[in-house]
Formats: C-alpha cells, sequence, structure tokens
C-alpha cells in the first residue's frame, strides 16, 4: 500500500512505542483506529501469543484499516464502536496498554463528501460514523442559542461565542436549507472581521465546537478512560494524544481523580479514607511534545501533546 494512501502519518509513533513498553505476548488496544498506522507498528512487535483489540466507531476506518493489517489478522480484533464501549467488550486487567489519537484523522477531512471541508461544494456534516446520529445541520436546525453559544465557549475557548451563535442559527433561518461552507466563512467573518487572516483557525474551532457536541466527544472520553483504567493490568500503560486544550483538559481532569490517595472531603481535617485510593500514577510529569523534525515532515503533529500513565 502506498504511503499516500495513509489516513495519516502516525503522530510520536516513536513515543508511543517507547512508552507503551510492549511485550511480544502482550494485549493492547488501540482505542482511535483510524488507517491502523500506529496498530501497524504495535502488531509488528508482538508475537504469537500477543493480541490487540481495534475500536473505531467510523465504518470506513474499519474497513480501511482491516485491508492494512490484514498480514495480522491472527492477532488483531476489530470492533467498529465508539471507543465509549470497551468496558461493555473487554475484561477488566486484561490489558497491558491502552492508547488514544484523538481527535479527527486527515482522511475525514481531505474527503469532500465527509462534510469536515471548509472550502468543497458539500454540506457540513462533521459526523464521525455518517449512518448514526444527528449531523451538523439537524443540530444546527433544533439547537437553542444559549446551548450553541455555551458549546462555542466550552469545546473550542470562541470568544463573541453569543454573538457567534446568534449570527449562525440567524443564517440557518434566513436560508432555509443545509449551511454549506461559504456560509460558515460568512458568518465568521461577520463576527470577527477583525480576525480575517485568522479565518481557517477561526473555521476549525467552529467546526470543532458543533463536532464535538454532535459526536459527544467529552462525555465519551470521559466514560472511555474510566473504563479502560479498569481494563487495564497493574503496571499497564495508557497513552492518550490529544491535540487541542479542550480535549487535553478532558484528559487531565478525568486522570486526575485516580491520582489522588485520598478521597476525603476537602474541607474534613483528617483523612479517614485510608488514603490507599491511588490507583495510576504519571509516567511523564508533564505532556510529551512532537519534536521539530517530526512537525516539519508532519504538520498534524504540530499541536499534538502526549500523556502518559500507569496502573498500580
Amino acid at each position: 500500500m502506498k504511503k499516500d494512501e495513509f489516513y495519516h502519518e502516525p503522530v510520536l509513533l516513536k513515543e508511543c512505542l517507547e512508552f507503551l513498553d510492549l511485550k511480544g505476548d502482550g494485549v493492547y488496544v488501540d482505542c482511535t483506529l483510524g488507517g491502523g498506522g500506529h496498530s501497524f507498528e504495535i502488531l509488528k512487535r508482538l508475537g504469537e501469543k500477543g493480541r490487540l483489540f481495534a475500536f473505531d466507531r467510523d465504518p470506513v476506518a474499519i474497513a480501511f484499516a482491516s485491508e492494512r493489517l490484514r498480514d495480522f489478522e491472527s492477532l488483531v480484533t476489530f470492533y467498529p464502536f465508539p471507543f465509549s464501549e470497551i468496558g461493555e467488550k473487554l475484561r477488566p486487567e486484561s490489558l497491558d496498554g491502552a492508547l488514544y489519537d484523538l481527535g479527527m484523522s486527515s482522511r475525514q477531512v481531505d474527503d469532500p463528501k465527509r462534510g469536515f471541508s471548509f472550502s468543497a461544494d458539500f454540506s457540513v456534516d462533521l459526523r464521525m460514523n455518517q449512518s448514526q446520529g444527528e449531523d451538523a445541520q439537524e443540530f444546527l436546525r433544533r439547537v437553542k442559542l444559549e446551548d450553541l453559544a455555551l458549546a462555542f465557549s466550552k469545546n473550542s475557548d470562541l470568544e463573541r461565542s453569543y454573538k457567534l451563535a446568534g449570527a449562525l442559527l440567524e443564517k440557518v433561518e434566513q436560508l432555509g436549507e443545509d449551511l454549506m461552507p461559504q456560509d460558515f466563512k460568512e458568518v465568521v467573518v461577520s463576527v470577527y472581521p477583525h480576525k480575517t487572516r485568522e479565518l481557517n483557525g477561526l473555521l476549525a474551532r467552529v467546526y470543532q465546537a458543533i463536532r464535538m457536541e454532535i459526536n459527544e466527544e467529552l462525555k465519551e472520553i470521559e466514560k472511555s478512560l474510566n473504563s479502560v483504567v479498569k481494563c487495564l493490568k497493574k503496571n499497564g500503560r495508557l497513552l492518550v494524544i490529544s491535540y487541542h486544550s479542550v480535549e487535553d483538559r478532558c484528559v487531565k481532569n478525568t486522570m486526575s481523580s485516580y491520582e489522588k490517595a485520598c478521597i476525603c472531603p476537602v474541607k474534613q481535617p483528617v483523612c479517614l479514607c485510608g488514603a490507599n485510593h491511588k490507583t495510576i500514577q504519571k509516567v511523564l510529569r508533564k505532556p510529551l511534545l512532537p519534536s521539530f523534525d517530526e512537525i516539519e515532515k508532519n504538520p498534524r503533529a504540530r499541536s499534538a501533546k502526549l500523556r502518559v500513565y500507569q496502573k498500580l
């Protein structure tokens, strides 16, 4: 398979392989399969007794990666489900390692029919799985102004979120039909006329906020991380790559509860819980960032952060 047929170059690949501390007979899960780049390199390092479970809610990704990984079919099991269902599919204390590569794949963005593009002549969709749930158009036709403004603020840290939400819903009402990328551009320019040089960045954050709502991404991340902690064996490693502050904050906040030894109320003067509740520790004190060389070769890596944890 040619290099340009991949979804994207796996981000922080060398670092992920190092910190997963792979064993030939180990059991691992790739929670965000995508094009199978990380999975391919993990499988190359497993022996006959090794195992990899791979999750992705996007059926296009599953089909693509199944072909990509066909030489390892005896070692890999594909799950065409959201990664929030890991706890329902995998046994407690069964995993030596878990890897998340959050967000979208470049393949989704590059395929104009998927509705993630800023410039294609297709209506904006933004679903990870186009056969399930409401798309961006349905969401915008039923969402309340206050809720949309909150989504822009919460999911993308956008300023003027209330004005932006109002302008976008007004555009929906005016058109009476699906919004195209050009319609989103017109709204963003009208709300941020002094930031036209940052148009693509602003559009990315607008799309991101809506995408995260319709795919319930923060809920998915939180539920999945809580499940995967239970699925890890003692000393099992958990690696999470995030691409923006909202994702990273969700990961950090979710994992922080497992890093606390004492779970007594903050105002309680004396610990009564035994202070033995810590189940996860950081392997890296701070998130690991991609090298300059990697960013040069793969611009998608420029905003990546890798957090690494180990189960106690």
